[in-house]
């Protein structure tokens, strides 16, 4: 498939924000996102294409991207340019960087509406096992009943003798997310 390493090069990293920076000439790339907060860093989505730019017009997954970098974390694309060579062997070299990289958000389980469900888990479970199991009903019912919900807890940690500063600390301690 490739003669010379000299045939491939990389592009330079571009954020999310300057995706107009993508080249825009017709080669085939395997890209990479790489996600990015502090010292953290992991690479969430890798694909193949033969035009960058026009690919991340319409990406499949741009709003998760773009989500992702509202909350706080960096998105960087960057990619390897690969000498002529069919889609298949495309394909081929794609389905091994994805095998190595085990990148999260190119499994269709893990499309937005899945990880926001998986977060409700986990949040409920912390409610749970910080025996605040009204909470588990809030998350599931109405706003209105939510209100309502929340009402009967402070009453019941007020019989226990819990001061409104206390009270307080609950209810913001269980409406943290989780991390």
């Amino acid at each position: 498939m490739l003669n010379i390493a000299s045939e491939v090069f990389s592009v330079e990293k571009v954020t999310l924000q300057n995706i107009y920076l993508l080249p825009e000439d017709r080669k085939p790339i395997v890209y990479f996102v790489m996600l990015t907060q502090g010292g953290y860093k992991n690479i969430i989505y890798v694909g193949f294409t033969h035009c960058l730019r026009q690919k991340w017009i319409n990406h499949r997954r741009k709003i998760e991207f773009e989500f992702l970098n509202r909350i706080g974390y960096q998105i960087n694309i960057f990619g390897i340019v690969l000498p002529e060579i069919t889609n298949v062997e495309g394909q081929a070299v794609l389905a091994l960087y994805r095998k190595i990289l085990q990148p999260k958000l190119n499994r269709d389980r893990n499309s937005f509406a899945v990880i926001q469900a998986e977060q409700i888990k986990k949040q409920i479970k912390m409610l749970e096992e910080n025996e605040c199991e009204n909470y588990k009903k809030l998350i599931k019912n109405s706003p209105q009943d939510r209100y309502e919900d929340l009402k009967k807890q402070i009453e019941i940690w007020e019989q226990n003798g819990d001061d409104k500063s206390t009270i307080i600390d609950k209810i913001w301690t269980a409406c943290q997310p989780v991390s």
